[in-house]
């Protein structure tokens, strides 16, 4: 009966592990992507207005 009790413990606690992990690397990458975009809509800003300048 221990040895049910901690094979359920720990494929519970694997499975949360893994269910956070999985959640964090989806935060991190959309996280990067969001700079990503964010920092590459501001440079052609910025650029825009450079040329304008120009003119």
């Amino acid at each position: 009966m221990a040895i049910l009790s901690q094979l359920f413990w720990g494929v519970t606690i694997g499975a949360l592990t893994t269910a956070f992990e999985t959640l964090a690397k989806g935060a991190v990458m959309i996280g990067g992507l969001g700079g990503a975009s964010w920092y590459g809509l501001k440079w052609r800003k910025s650029r825009r207005e450079k040329e304008k300048s120009g003119d």
